[in-house]
């Protein structure tokens, strides 16, 4: 269970946290985390001007939860349960309730808090921050949009979303720490973000969970990386890992990885911006709307990840020429799924990814000069 496998899995790791304070192993280490927290902020829109430029402060106190931690402490709200989710060990689990009183009628108090919390505590601290931004609390804020960044940036490290988050069922013992912090530490200065727009997110918790699914479709693809790493060194996992390979790991891991960093600025700028909408800051929020295109929006396709059928709602505001068309991630277009003139309304689409393989997709709606791009996961 949860606890029994992230406690051992991070003992080595707690103890240099106690004798050297500046690092942290957990989840991106502390340079990933870092990275997310500063790089969020270019996301928002110029209305949240003023905590736009907050950047160095969200990344200084991007690993505060971390130095939190106390794993003597097993109480339900505990620090540890909330930077994982074990969503594997659930069977069926892209299928699972949402609300977490129904998983736990389900599967029971213990399993579901050492399964891990993160979904939920993401949904809090995106309350919380509303109810800070609402009374002008501008210092509690910014340290709980620090707080909420480290669990979203934890959420979207692949082996903080699985059992196996190890590799310890299969033979990819410490592939943890090798991933998440010797490799990013090694290859931090290839890591690239670039600016994006943010989103309003109906569901936050649903939200979480959508891209905890995502993350969790990855963790294949790292233990594979981890066994070519190994056969291409002729390391056998004992001791230090050879020279070559940590080169070997990031040529199979860089682009998802990059791709994952991408992810968790922008879905956490879009949470930082929901509690901002939330609070009721009305002439801001239509600010910040003002570069968005004006009744054009191309929703997240739901489920995701799936197999093999999703849908895509969009919504447009006059007539017009729509073009729907998905693509791989070589740019080859692989189904065209809407071309026609329609009226206004909002619309829902299904894609039927059946003859696709299994990786990350693009779905791009065009409309007069907008443009809206969405990613999209088949998993077999």
């Amino acid at each position: 269970m949860g606890f029994v496998r992230k406690f051992s899995a991070h003992t080595s790791a707690l103890v240099i946290i106690i004798v050297i304070a500046a690092t942290l192993a957990y989840a991106w280490g502390g340079t990933g985390h870092k990275i997310i927290n500063r790089k969020a902020s270019m996301h928002l829109p110029g209305a949240m001007s003023s905590y736009k430029a907050d950047s160095l402060f969200y990344e200084t106190h991007a690993s505060d939860a971390d130095i939190r931690r106390n794993n003597s402490d097993t109480t339900f709200n505990a620090e540890q349960w909330r930077h994982y989710i074990d969503i594997d060990d659930y069977p069926n689990f892209h299928s699972i309730p949402h609300d977490r009183d129904s998983l736990m009628r389900l599967y029971g108090y213990q399993r579901v808090k050492t399964n891990g919390m993160n979904p939920w505590v993401t949904e809090t601290f995106v309350d919380s921050l509303t109810s800070q931004l609402q009374r002008g609390d501008r210092a509690t804020a910014r340290t709980t949009m620090s707080d909420l960044g480290h669990y979203v940036g934890d959420a979207h490290q692949p082996l903080h979303c699985t059992e196996n988050y190890d590799g310890q069922y299969t033979g990819n013992n410490g592939i943890h720490s090798r991933y998440e912090s010797t490799m990013i530490n090694a290859y931090q200065f290839s890591i690239t973000v670039h600016k994006d727009s943010v989103q309003y997110i109906d569901s936050p918790r649903d939200f979480a969970f959508d891209y905890i699914y995502h993350s969790n479709s990855l963790k294949d693809s790292i233990f594979a990386a981890d066994n070519y790493a190994k056969a291409i060194s002729g390391w056998n996992g004992a001791g230090t890992p050879p020279a070559a390979y940590y080169p070997a790991l990031w040529s199979k891991c860089q682009n998802f990885t990059i791709d994952q960093f991408q992810r968790a600025t922008e879905d956490l700028a879009s949470l930082w911006f929901t509690a901002w909408v939330n609070a009721g800051l009305s002439t801001d929020v239509q600010e910040s709307m003002e570069q968005m295109p004006n009744g054009f929006e191309l929703m997240q396709n739901y489920p995701n990840p799936f197999n093999p059928k999703t849908e895509l709602r969009y919504r447009i505001s006059e007539f017009g020429l729509v073009r729907m068309a998905v693509y791989d991630l070589l740019g080859n277009q692989v189904a065209m799924l809407v071309n026609e003139v329609k009226p206004p309304g909002e619309y829902a689409v299904s894609w039927d990814a059946g003859s696709a393989a299994s990786g990350i997709y693009f779905c791009r709606l065009s409309f007069g000069k907008f443009e809206g791009v969405r990613k999209m996961v088949v998993v077999r």
